[in-house]
């Protein structure tokens, strides 16, 4: 078993990015819940920086990962900008960071661009305090724009086969195995 932060950014007086009534920092929670419910399923300790709409600073968000000795960090966000044809999905790392950094994330952005994007824009370097500050090994997701309509349309439809595939990159990471859910057992009753 190993332990995982699962980082839903924003929060609380921080919407994020928004775009009409949707808020970034519901789609990062909403996301981060159901990646810790498939993580738990398959065994694994998830620790969550927060499971409610709350705020938490940014510094705090690693310092979870850091008292916990996790194995891993991985913060969920969507993307943004004010021309609305941008779209994709990015995952970042931290400039210089420990070459096992870009094979988690590449492990984890697979998956997610194999589940369906609009479009691949690849694992980035750049400094973020959650990734410059979390001794693990740490990514952060950004999980198409959430100004762009079709990315959200994606987002929508796609929002189970994101989850897991975050939750399958992320187990490969860390070498455990993943288990598929069972079908659900379905009674042929007599007609």
């Amino acid at each position: 078993m190993k332990v995982i932060v699962i980082d839903a950014g924003h929060g609380g007086f921080d919407p994020g990015a928004v775009n009409g009534v949707r808020m970034e920092k519901n789609d990062n929670l909403n996301m981060a819940l159901a990646v810790q419910k498939k993580l738990q399923e398959q065994g694994q300790r998830v620790i969550m920086t927060r499971n409610t709409d709350v705020f938490v600073p940014l510094l705090e968000r690693s310092a979870v990962a850091n008292r916990n000795n996790a194995d891993i960090f991985v913060s969920l966000h969507r993307d943004s900008f004010s021309n609305i044809s941008a779209n994709g999905v990015t995952t970042f790392i931290q400039y210089d960071s420990a070459p096992i950094n870009a094979q988690y994330a590449e492990n984890v952005h697979s998956k997610i661009v194999n589940a369906g994007v609009q479009s691949d824009r690849g694992v980035r370097q750049e400094d973020f305090s959650v990734l410059r500050n979390t001794l693990a090994p740490a990514m952060l997701v950004e999980l198409g724009f959430i100004t762009n309509t079709i990315d959200n349309q994606l987002f929508d439809e796609n929002f189970e086969n994101y989850a897991t595939a975050i939750t399958r990159g992320i187990l490969e990471s860390l070498g455990e195995p993943y288990y598929p859910p069972a079908p659900p057992i379905v009674s042929a009753l007599p007609t």
